[in-house]
């Protein structure tokens, strides 16, 4: 028994000492930027010096439209008929619903025939007025008759236009049982269907016209301050290779409180086949700036790790480095080697 509890024990010292050799638990500390064990070198040497180049900042967009309505009603009712869908082509003032109008027809009628006869009934005080008030002046009356049809005329007066403002704001509604398009677009989303009971402000459509498209981008403040309204700057948008140009509109001067990013917009005549919500890139004008840039060759690989060997004093070691766009053979350096660093070929 003691005997097999003695070669587990050597056996388990033996795994302990093993890992901690492949651990490197007995050799000399390296710093967090150094893969492997130092070495002498001998052979050739690149000297790292930053290069001026010009840098061209690219910042996402999206293209969106520069006139868009949401179509909503006016007055309650039922929807009747919607004459549109998703993706059809309307012209403006084109009828794309219709409401259920029998209660303000019925309104209508009702208020016409109450002014109708109102007229009559005015019509006939004005005539006794005017006879009482002759009569009036030869003595032949009191006076109590001609300020008695006097106020009813004055009151036929008042509920005469009383009965226009009300039968003309039933017509105006009568009006709005017809919704026509605002604008000369296309039809992104209808939002109720025939049967639905509408109140006023309820949505009924989106609208947007895809002449009048824009793209809108945000930016930092470093960059926002390099952009001003009318500058033109190069578009892409999606997947095409093709480059527009596009002109500064407005940028807003408030920054976004979550972001902080500024909203700039540009105009663009684009192609056909481009809607909103499509992908864009805008290139920013191109600036001379020193970076340092090495030899693609001269990159060591190791899966997602990207390595060079750096010379300190003679002395060889890896180091870790953060690399950014190509320029023919050679690659930038974003972080990790400096300007006078002395490269391993």
């Amino acid at each position: 028994m003691v005997h097999k509890k003695m070669v587990a024990i050597v056996a388990m010292c033996t795994l302990v000492l093993t890992l901690a050799i492949f651990t490197g638990a007995f050799e000399d500390k390296l710093s967090p930027i150094n893969l492997r064990a130092s070495q002498l070198h001998t052979g050739e040497r690149y000297l790292v010096t930053a290069q001026v180049i010009e840098l061209q900042d690219t910042i996402s967009a999206n293209v969106s439209a520069q006139e868009n309505t949401r179509v909503a009603s006016r007055i309650l009712a039922q929807i009747e008929t919607i004459a549109v869908r998703a993706g059809q082509a309307v012209k403006q003032g084109e009828v794309i619903a219709t409401l259920a109008d029998e209660q303000l027809q019925a309104t209508v009628k009702q208020v016409s025939a109450q002014s109708a006869a109102n007229e009559v009934q005015l019509t006939q005080a004005q005539k006794q007025l005017n006879r009482v008030s002759a009569l009036l002046d030869r003595g032949l009356v009191a006076r109590d008759q001609v300020d008695n049809w006097q106020s009813n005329v004055d009151e036929l007066s008042a509920k005469r236009t009383a009965l226009m403002e009300q039968l003309k704001g039933a017509k105006v509604a009568l009006g709005y049982t017809q919704i026509v398009a605002p604008i000369s677009g296309v039809v992104v989303e209808r939002l109720v269907e025939p049967g639905d009971m509408v109140t006023p402000g309820t949505p009924v459509l989106d609208l947007f016209n895809p002449a009048s498209l824009q793209i809108t981008a945000s930016v930092g403040a470093s960059l926002v301050g390099k952009l001003q309204v009318g500058a033109e700057l190069s578009v892409r948008i999606g997947a095409s290779e093709r480059t527009l140009s596009g002109k500064i509109s407005e940028i807003v001067p408030v920054a976004d409180n979550l972001a902080r990013q500024f909203l700039i917009k540009l105009d663009v005549v684009t192609p056909a086949g481009i809607k909103p919500g499509m992908y864009a890139e805008v290139y920013l004008p191109a600036q001379r700036v020193k970076r340092v840039l090495i030899p693609r060759k001269l990159v060591k690989r190791a899966g997602q790790l990207t390595m060079v060997d750096v010379i300190e004093s003679g002395v060889k070691s890896r180091r870790l480095i953060r690399l950014g766009s190509s320029y023919d053979e050679k690659v930038m350096v974003i972080s990790g080697l400096s300007d006078g660093e002395i490269l391993a070929m």
